[in-house]
């Protein structure tokens, strides 16, 4: 064979076989198999056991619980007047008509050593009123406590309590009690329970007796600060109360009853300089 007929033969067989590549099309894409859910078996899957939610607590995560705070005690009040009966006290002790608002015209001053302090004070004058009589030497016994004094008058047996919390507060008078002196010897002089702090008594006899048995003279007074003495004391009477010095003359009280006699309770201006 001839090259050039070679040649065209092989050039016939190349487009030959480029014709049948032609003719026989795309291929026949695998058909499309949807699987039957129920009829094919599937992967089990793992069973998780829950657990019950849990109850809630009181305390939020992470942040502590608040301390209760402590429960302060009630404040308390001091009554008016005692809560215990009361003995009587002859009235020509103490004074004749109850105060008057009247203005103080007096014909002469009282005598000293009250009159300086009658003079220069508006409300012990106002008060008062005029001087009855002259003064009176009287035997006391005076404790001083914390919120206030008590006295004890030897010729009937009476214990004065004057509280000057209300004072002390600002207010111009506070309150005092009589009362009875009812110890009588072979009596517990204190109360073995009771445990003064330090620097203060526990008061004694006639004193402790009342102090422990009426709670509204526990609180009015406190603890007493110092122990009891007896002195001389000076006393002028009123038309509306009397004032009386204190241990030395250093101090006078002005008393004022608030009740018709016997007078068990009233009011006074606190101790007051000479």
């Amino acid at each position: 064979m001839s090259r050039s007929r070679f040649l065209t033969c092989v050039l016939l067989a190349l487009a030959l076989a480029a014709l049948l590549a032609a003719c026989e099309g795309e291929p026949t894409a695998a058909p499309l198999v949807v699987a039957d859910l129920y009829a094919t078996p599937g992967r089990s899957l793992a069973t998780i056991a829950l657990s019950p939610t849990p109850s809630p607590t009181a305390t939020i995560p992470h942040f502590p619980s608040p301390t209760p705070q402590p429960t302060l005690p009630l404040p308390t009040s001091v009554a008016h007047q005692p809560t215990l009966p009361i003995g009587t006290i002859d009235p020509a002790l103490l004074m004749g008509p109850t105060p008057s608002p009247a203005p103080v015209n007096c014909n002469t001053p009282p005598p000293e050593p009250f009159a300086s302090l009658w003079q220069r004070s508006a409300t012990a004058r106002q008060l008062l009123g005029c001087a009855v009589g002259g003064p009176q030497d009287v035997t006391l016994v005076y404790q001083p406590f914390e919120h206030g004094t008590m006295f004890w008058r030897e010729s009937d047996r009476s214990i004065f309590v004057l509280s000057d919390r209300a004072i002390r507060e600002g207010q111009p008078t506070d309150t005092w009690w009589r009362l009875d002196d009812t110890f009588q010897e072979g009596e517990p002089d204190s109360g073995p329970a009771l445990q003064a702090p330090s620097g203060l008594l526990q008061p004694i006899r006639g004193f402790g007796k009342i102090w422990r048995q009426n709670a509204f003279i526990r609180e009015a007074l406190g603890w007493a600060t110092s122990r009891e003495i007896s002195y001389g004391s000076r006393w002028q009477f009123f038309e509306g109360g009397w004032m009386m010095t204190g241990p030395g003359g250093t101090a006078f009280f002005v008393m004022i009853p608030s009740t018709e006699p016997p007078q068990n309770s009233g009011v006074h201006l606190g101790a007051l300089a000479p």
